[in-house]
């Protein structure tokens, strides 16, 4: 009995590291599905009914706003008017492109279509950056500042990710940079079309910092979303131009790895075995390095201002990440938790103390 347990618990994290794989290290473009039906729309409304494929605690359920896509459109939704187990009623915010009752949709963390200048009117150009990889592409937007910022989008997510603080950074005349890097959709990929968590993907961030040095940036800031903000943190650790970096922004960063594959397997209702045995054939398998991936434990070579972002309702990245980073330094740390917000939710949930919380750390910086 003893060997047939052996055997079926290394049979099923064999299994589970190949659902790892898939779920978290391949990079995989498609497009989520559109899990909602357009019941009724007027008046400022829109309601909306599950399908088979919603998740019953997704975004649609969350207070704030969200973008509301639907096929050739997008739109935003605000606040919840009437939620039940299988329908929701919300603020309807038409942005772009018209609506109907049974169209199928989805409510996503973007709020905003297409680039800068669709969704705020805000100018930029189509740019180029290298590393050692290739070319890649990046939205410029100009400014008066000799402080640039350069942003850096989360796994499987699009620069569309930045066009929510994006307003507040152009307030401060700050040039900005709208980053890619490897494994983005046609873009050029790693040997093994893998996410390495900034363990590789740093060096776009250092060719996109040596563009904005080139073009006359004096010092940077950067600013990271969820998988970015892994990024960000490795690239601060390693580049020798992490010295021209004048402040950071996270919102809520994928700090350890770990954690965020723990989290994964609590949310499948996995034994906590497995998702250990799990992780060591990961590592084995394809050469996931489980210690370099716990920025935290590297917490003490931070040197520069943090603005940290982390919502409660995270089901991605699980907020305790963040918590021990900023409890670990407290003294350049300034953590903002959100209560009640999704992963990279913050701006959806409270837009104004978001963007207030942007604007006074971009405003000490300069102090």
């Amino acid at each position: 009995v003893l060997v047939a347990i052996v055997v079926v618990s290394l049979a099923g994290a064999w299994y589970i590291s190949d659902i790892l794989n898939e779920d978290g290290l391949l990079a995989n473009h498609e497009e989520p599905e559109f899990d909602l039906v357009v019941s009724d729309v007027g008046d400022g409304l829109v309601a909306l009914d599950t399908t088979a494929d919603t998740d019953e605690n997704g975004r649609w359920r969350l207070k704030g706003v969200f973008g509301l896509k639907s096929p050739g459109a997008y739109n935003q939704v605000g606040a919840i008017v009437e939620l039940d187990e299988s329908h929701v009623v919300r603020e309807f915010l038409p942005l772009d492109g018209g609506l109907e009752v049974g169209q199928k949709v989805r409510i996503d963390n973007y709020s905003f279509p297409d680039d800068p200048f669709s969704a705020h009117g805000i100018p930029f150009e189509d740019v180029t950056f290298s590393s050692s990889i290739g070319s890649f592409p990046a939205w410029l937007i100009p400014g008066t500042s000799d402080t640039w910022v350069i942003l850096v989008h989360g796994r499987r997510a699009k620069r569309r990710e930045a066009l929510r603080i994006l307003p507040s950074i152009v307030e401060h005349g700050h040039p900005s940079l709208v980053i890619t890097y490897r494994n983005d959709e046609d873009l050029p990929r790693s040997d093994d079309g893998r996410y390495q968590f900034g363990q590789s993907e740093w060096e776009e961030l250092e060719g996109a910092a040596r563009y904005a040095i080139a073009n006359g940036a004096d010092d940077i800031t950067l600013v990271g979303f969820s998988m970015g903000g892994a990024i960000v943190t490795n690239f601060l650790l390693v580049s020798p131009l992490s010295e021209e970096v004048r402040g950071v922004i996270l919102d809520s960063p994928m700090v350890n790895f770990n954690d965020t594959v723990d989290l994964g397997g609590r949310e499948r209702g996995l034994p906590r075995l497995l998702v250990v045995l799990a992780k060591t054939f990961a590592a084995i398998r394809f050469d996931v390095d489980w210690d370099a991936l716990d920025y935290v434990s590297r917490a003490d070579e931070f040197d520069l201002p943090i603005l940290l972002f982390h919502g409660d309702e995270d089901r991605t990245v699980p907020i305790e990440s963040s918590e021990a980073f900023a409890e670990a330094r407290p003294d350049i740390v300034q953590y903002v938790p959100f209560q009640g917000s999704s992963h990279v939710g913050g701006w959806n949930r409270d837009r104004e103390k978001y963007e207030s919380a942007v604007s006074s750390f971009l405003s000490q910086l300069v102090e």
